[in-house]
Parts: structure tokens; sequence; C-alpha cells
């Protein structure tokens, strides 16, 4: 009977009890959507960096690392050279690295050049068709597929760069040859192709730049030694007159000196023995010179030297022993050009700063929550100053102390959980209108939508709490209501 006259209370004034409903709605909206995004994105953060221990890459911001090369959110930080980071790649201390290339996108999805092992990492099968397993080749993820309408078969040309718009290299089209399964991570997004088709797009257009430049070079080349040829065919003309004057005047000295030494001729004979005998085996060596430079300078040289140079975004790595994680950042990046980002220790940075706006948001749910409650702190006292003389009366009908008492936090507790009860509904439904966007943005899957935690256990029975010490004071006063006094009045 209480929680009915309670109940009809509340309806006596609709526009009072619909306000404070709402405020407590929303500031329990506000206060479990925050607890369920926390939750996610720790979930999420951490399950995507499980198996990499370090990431490998290009000089400049760690977390910018992280996020493009595990999370796929960020621009890369640049490129590495593929011979340089085999040098770790290939370490003992390493188990397992897994080479990645980012540069081209179709549809605003990036293409990411790895190898068979990005799927290994996620554990992870096509759903259809098979692993690529040749240049040009790619496994699409479930989003692309859905959204970008490919299937086994599909041909399309990547475009340059990570937006949607820009060059379109049309001149080379992937084809499709596996769709994976949906598993909530980044994969869903991505195009995965071998590390080859990336270096195909892109390395033909430098490769007609090092041919021009080699061919501006030897027609540089050819001018200066044509420009020096002349200037030599001068100098040995005018050599060429001086000597034969010296040679006749030679020859006269030659004449007298061989009349006056006879004894000369066998030295000279000697000397030119000696002579020919060098000539004999410079002869010989030259061959051998010949062959070794052809050896150190191969007829394919630029296809060599393009090899030498393959470059990559960044490299996963996972070690062998939890020793190696604290001696390879330090000698990576006190020693080589290229930098090297732990994840770990990223996440946590990450978290720190999504925390601080979390904290703030979560200021603004707690102030809404009082807020709350002292307008049902007014309701209360308004109410009970208005109904004294019900109050009065069921006190002289028989009704004891404790049941005006609870008729007042009858009303309260009613508020508060359906205020509660509103709120949860509220960030679930915010939430579910909210994960297309996030997933697309920020690659975060909500699992278990409706799942109750402990934290949404703790801060529900605060807010009710809080409800109940509001309506304290006004069900206090209608306890210690005076009948006779009351009525006298009335």
């Amino acid at each position: 009977m209480i929680l009915r006259i309670a109940f009809k209370n509340l309806l006596h004034k609709p526009l009072y009890a619909t306000l404070c409903w709402l405020l407590l709605a929303c500031s329990t909206a506000v206060l479990l959507m925050l607890i369920a995004l926390s939750r996610q994105a720790k979930e999420q953060l951490e399950k995507q960096i499980e198996g990499v221990d370090l990431v490998l890459g290009a000089k400049g911001s760690p977390l910018q690392l992280i996020l493009s090369s595990v999370y796929n959110l960020d621009a890369p930080t640049g490129n590495i050279y593929l011979q340089e980071a085999q040098r770790f790649m290939q370490h003992p201390m390493v188990e397992s690295a897994i080479p990645l290339s980012l540069g081209d996108s179709y549809k605003g999805y990036r293409i990411l050049g790895t190898t068979p092992a990005y799927l290994d990492r996620f554990k992870v099968q096509p759903r259809e068709g098979r692993i690529f397993s040749g240049s040009m080749e790619v496994v699409i993820g479930a989003t692309v597929a859905e959204r970008a309408g490919l299937k086994i078969g599909s041909r399309f040309a990547g475009t340059h760069g990570l937006e949607e718009k820009g060059h379109v290299h049309e001149e080379h089209s992937y084809v499709v040859v596996g769709v994976l399964p949906a598993t909530g991570l980044a994969i869903d997004q991505l195009i995965l192709t071998p590390l080859e088709s990336v270096w195909t797009i892109h390395e033909p257009a430098k490769h007609l730049e090092d041919e021009d430049s080699e061919h501006d070079h030897e027609k540089d080349n050819a001018v200066q030694e044509h420009d020096h040829g002349t200037d030599d065919d001068d100098a040995h003309k005018h050599d060429h007159e001086k000597a034969d004057d010296r040679t006749n005047s030679a020859a006269g000295e030659h004449h007298h000196a061989t009349d006056s030494h006879p004894e000369d001729d066998h030295s000279d004979a000697d000397r030119q023995n000696a002579a020919d005998a060098h000539d004999h085996e410079d002869d010989h060596q030259e061959p051998a010179d010949h062959d070794q430079h052809q050896n150190a300078v191969p007829a394919n040289g630029h296809v060599a030297a393009t090899a030498a140079n393959k470059q990559i975004t960044a490299v996963l790595i996972h070690f062998r022993s939890p020793l190696a994680q604290l001696q390879f950042p330090r000698m990576i990046n006190e020693n080589t050009n290229m930098q090297a980002a732990v994840p770990a220790i990223e996440v946590n940075r990450l978290q720190s700063l999504m925390g601080s706006g979390a904290e703030v948001l979560r200021i603004l749910g707690w102030l809404l929550a009082g807020l709350a409650a002292c307008s049902i702190f007014v309701m209360l006292v308004q109410g009970t100053h208005e109904r004294r003389y019900e109050l009065a009366l069921l006190r002289s009908m028989g009704s004891g102390r404790g049941k005006l008492l609870g008729l007042v936090l009858s009303e309260a507790l009613i508020l508060a959980l359906a205020g509660i009860l509103g709120g949860f509904l509220l960030s679930r439904l915010s939430l579910w209108l909210l994960q297309q966007e996030v997933f697309t943005n920020y690659h975060l899957t909500f699992s278990g939508l409706w799942k109750i935690t402990a934290t949404d256990m703790i801060t529900a029975a605060a807010i009710l709490a809080a409800c109940l010490l509001a309506a304290l004071f006004p069900a206090i006063r209608a306890f210690r209501l005076n009948i006779s006094k009351t009525l006298a009045n009335a």
C-alpha cells in the first residue's frame, strides 16, 4: 500500500517527477557510458598488441608509430630500409618479425603489404578463398568486403596515400583471392597483400627517374670527355712536334755516346728485356682485373641496387625472452637511424591521455547526479509540506511513524530506480548508435554491449544512495510530524 501511495504522489506532480527522472537518467547514462567505453577501449587496445613486444620504424613519435603500425589509425612516421631492419629481424633473440609496408588505400581502406605471418598473429584464416601467394594478390577484411563491394576475383586499383582521394595507380590492379571472417579488430578494415605488390607499384617511377638521371649523367660525361679529348689532341700535337726536335738531337748524342762507350750496349739490351717482361706480366694481369671488376658490378647492377634499397614502413617484433625487451630499444634508438617503440608503454600513455578527457566527463556525470538528488530533495520537502494534513490523518488512522518515513523514502526510491534503469538503457542505446562510427574511426568494437559489470553496479548503488540521502531530511520531517498541532491548524 505504501508503494502505491508513493507512486500516486509522484503522479500528482508529473512535471517535477519527470524533471528529476531526466536528470537521473542523463547522469546515469553518462557515467555508465564512460565506464563501458573505458572498459572496451582497454580490452581492444590490449588485445591488438598481443604478441607484439616491439615495433621497429622510422624516427619520429613513438605513439604515432604504434598507432599507424599496430592500430592503423595514424599516418606512418616514414620508411626504413629492409636490409638495415633485417639485422634485428634475424637476431637470435627474436622469435618472429613481421614486416609492414603502408602507402596506398582503396576507398579509404588501407592496403597493407606484409607476409602471411600477419594473419597467423591474429589466428585467422580466410573464410572464402585462400591466402595471397603472389604479387598483386590481396586478402580483404570482412568490413572491406561488405562496404566496398569486393568479392573473390574482384579487381581494383589502389589510391596513393591513405585518404579516399589521390592519384590512382591505374597501371596496376589488385585481385581479391581471399575474404577474412569478422573479428572485431582492425584487420577487418585492412586489405592485405605481399610486400612485393607495394614494391611493384612504387618502384617503376623511381626506376625511370634513376634511368633519366643516369642518362643525363652519361651525356654530361660525354660532353666533358669530348671537350677534354679536343684539348688533349691539341696538346698532343704540340708535344709531338717538340718530341720530334728532341728525338733528332738525342739521336746525334746517342750516336756519339755509342762510339765512345761500347760497353753500354749490353745494359741497354737488359733494360729492353726487362721492359718486355713487365709488359708481358701486365698483359697477363689485365684479364684477371677485368673479370674481378665484372663480378663487383654485375650486368643487372640497377636491379641489384634496387633489391638492396627495398623499403618498408615498420616491423612487428616478438622476442623469445623478456630480457631482449630491455636491451633492444636502447640499442636501436642510440646506434641506428631507426626507432624502437614498446607498445605496452605507448598504450599506457594513450590511456592516460584518454583518461583526462574521460575524467572531465565523469565529473560532469556526477554533477548531474548531484543536481538530480538536489531536485529530489526539493520536490520531497515541498511535497511533505503540502501533504502534511494527509500525513497527519494517516497517523490518526493508526499508521505508525515508520510508515510515514517509508512513504517518503519510497518516493525517492521509485525515482532513483526509474532513473537508473532509464540511464542504463540510454547508455546502451547510445553505444549501439555510436558503435559503427567508433569502429570505423577508431577500430574499437563493443563486445558484450548489455553486460553489467561490478563497476556498473557500484555506480548505480552510489546514485541510489545519493537519492535516498536527499530524501532522508523530508522523511525525518514526516516522521516527527505533530498530529494534534497539524490538525488544529487545518
